[in-house]
């Protein structure tokens, strides 16, 4: 059900579903799918398909139980799928139905149908047969494709385009007499209709309703839009160039969104039109002159950007946080958007996961495996020896889905730094031989192998590969996974759990496991404060954070420690802290960068602060 107005949920339903079906306002979820199941009984022919629009900030109301959702894919198994029920709508419809083994979408489609450009021939074919039954023929092939570039092959764009073209000749056949069809589309007929300022208003106005769907993505395209009026469309901005623009105009809009949820936003935008793909690695730009020139002109992008503070609003999502649970219930060290980014879409990518034991790092490869190997037509291939890693990136089938791990934190031997840049360097040039062929490469890295990070982290090194980096909970997704499984259910117990784990995983792990030992929140919470008494506990788990993985980083840290102890800092006072302490600023920024990627810091805004629960504990061992 989509945007309907006043209509009321029945009106809407009234046009498509039995009229009995919806006569009882107060009937239960129960009499509702017995009475379909009655319906569909009555003749074996009957069919019903409930068509749900706009579902996301259903699925997020519905999160993390998915009470609801699980009702209405009952109907499917209850009338062995004579009821179908699809959900449509933006981030959230997409994710969480990609991400479905553990949730209520595990017998849904795996793979959403992005409903966007389409494909030349479809294009084609939308504008010239409905124009050839009404009896107009185009002159020649140059004049369909300039219509497709004119409406950058979007349906409704087309469908508006189409219409005018309709009219027009619908006229000029009226004032040249009625002659035999078929009747020629000239090109003086496309000028015409191209030159329609209310048209042009039309399909400019319908461009920027998709960018409003979600305010990120009207920054991210104007911001695209400014720099292409200005230096060129073919101009590229890296993921990081173009995070740092769009905060510069909407700090609050993007300061919280983590690096695979941006990626998601510019994957989305690439489904909606809007951007060219970024298959090479080497930057985003604008679909082509059509998206700039419906964007605005330079001048209304230019005061768009400027307004972008007061007009944008941020909408909050549960979906992005979110994790999915393991199969022993604890939650999994990826977030949603992490694992979306992670096993990719049907193109040829690399990822570096980024994290220590307290993040969850051993728990990754396991993660991947238990999300999509449940799910028809996933391959996930075990990799142990070197020449089955290079095998399996260039071999497979068509449209398989298929995710090539590597897991170097938990072989038995140390794995040597050039060994896992090696394989970086093979997923970008070792494709698959196959036409049709694609995979996704993830590679899961510790901080032993700094050398590798630092080159991701810095963008020193030309490199498609992009790192994804482990992070703590945060109270949203706490409570999530609280609320899933019966634990912690106040919010004093909630607070003070985010307050003794600081939402490292690691910590969250052993709340789980005690309070499946123990029954009793309180006496969990009593345990876990426990850790900042034992010494042994604390150097433990300080040394699980990665915080002692290098004289470096562990001079970094002492540094900050000793400047800044528990208070507020911003990252130059940081960088300036720890260059005093190792004389080198230039080493000091990338140690400040290694240890904000290890979690060992809170972020408050544009201020910064040591972690207080690994502050507590390094400070309990002098």
């Amino acid at each position: 059900m989509g945007n309907q107005g006043s209509r009321s949920p029945q009106t809407q339903c009234s046009a498509s579903q039995p009229a009995h079906l919806l006569s009882d306002r107060s009937r239960g979820s129960v009499r509702v799918r017995a009475g379909i199941r009655s319906w569909l009984n009555g003749d074996s022919r009957r069919r019903l398909l409930i068509l749900l629009d706009e579902c996301d900030q259903f699925f997020e109301a519905d999160a993390p139980r998915f009470d609801q959702t699980k009702k209405l894919k009952g109907l499917g198994s209850d009338t062995k799928d004579a009821a179908k029920v699809v959900f449509t709508g933006l981030h959230s419809v997409q994710r969480f139905s990609k991400l479905a083994s553990n949730g209520p979408f595990g017998h849904l489609a795996q793979t959403p149908k992005v409903i966007g450009p389409l494909a030349p021939q479809s294009a084609a074919e939308l504008l010239v047969e409905p124009m050839r039954a009404l009896g107009f023929e185009f002159k020649d092939l140059d004049l369909v494709n300039r219509v497709l570039g004119y409406c950058s092959y979007q349906p409704f764009l087309l469908q508006m385009f189409g219409h005018r073209l309709v009219e027009l000749m619908h006229r000029k056949r009226t004032r040249r007499g009625a002659g035999e069809p078929p009747y020629e589309v000239e090109v003086t007929d496309i000028e015409i209709v191209e030159s329609d300022a209310a048209l042009r208003d039309g399909i400019s106005a319908a461009f920027k309703d998709t960018l409003s769907l979600d305010h990120r993505y009207d920054v991210i395209a104007n911001v695209l839009a400014y720099h292409a009026r200005h230096h060129g469309l073919e101009v590229r901005l890296s993921d990081t160039e173009l995070r740092e623009e769009c905060e510069t105009y909407w700090r609050k809009g993007f300061e919280q969104l983590d690096t695979e949820g941006f990626r998601a936003y510019l994957s989305e935008m690439v489904g909606l039109g809007i951007l060219a793909p970024n298959h090479d690695g080497l930057g985003w730009h604008l679909r082509g002159p059509n998206a700039l020139r419906m964007i605005g002109t330079s001048h209304e992008v230019e005061a768009r950007l400027l307004r972008v503070e007061q007009d944008c609003e941020l909408q909050e999502s549960i979906v992005q946080e979110g994790r999915p649970e393991l199969p022993d219930g604890r939650p999994a060290p990826l977030t949603n958007t992490q694992l979306d980014d992670l096993l990719g879409e049907r193109s040829n990518r690399t990822r570096v996961v980024l994290g220590s034991t307290a993040t969850g790092v051993t728990d990754v490869a396991r993660t991947l495996r238990t999300i999509a190997e449940p799910i028809d037509g996933w391959m996930l291939p075990p990799v142990g020896k070197p020449s089955v890693y290079k095998q399996e990136l260039t071999g497979g089938r068509p449209r398989e889905r298929r995710v090539v791990i590597s897991d170097f934190v938990n072989y038995r031997e140390p794995v040597r730094p050039e060994t896992c840049r090696e394989a970086v360097d093979l997923a970008e040039t070792l494709l698959p031989v196959t036409p049709g062929v694609t995979r996704s490469v993830v590679l899961v890295t510790d901080p032993a192998q700094l050398a590798l990070w630092r080159s991701l982290l810095t963008g020193a090194e030309p490199t498609s590969a992009a790192p994804v980096v482990l992070r703590r909970h945060d109270h949203r997704s706490l409570r999530g996974w609280a609320q899933r499984i019966n634990m912690f259910h106040t919010e004093d117990r909630l607070d003070r759990l985010h307050e003794l784990t600081g939402g490292w995983p690691l910590l969250v792990d052993r709340a789980h496991r005690l309070h499946e030992k123990l029954g009793d929140p309180d006496e969990v919470l009593r345990r876990l404060a426990d850790l900042r008494a034992d010494r042994a506990e604390a150097r433990a788990f300080a040394e699980s954070t990665g915080v002692y993985a290098d004289p470096l980083l562990a001079a970094g840290y002492r540094a900050l420690n000793d400047e800044f102890k528990d208070g507020l800092f911003d990252l130059e006072g940081a960088v300036s802290a720890v260059a005093l302490k190792i004389d080198d600023e230039d080493e000091a920024r990338w140690i400040v960068n290694c240890l904000d990627a290890l979690q060992v810091l809170d972020r408050e805004d544009t201020q910064l602060r040591l972690e207080p629960v690994l502050w507590e504990c390094v400070a309990l061992n002098g």
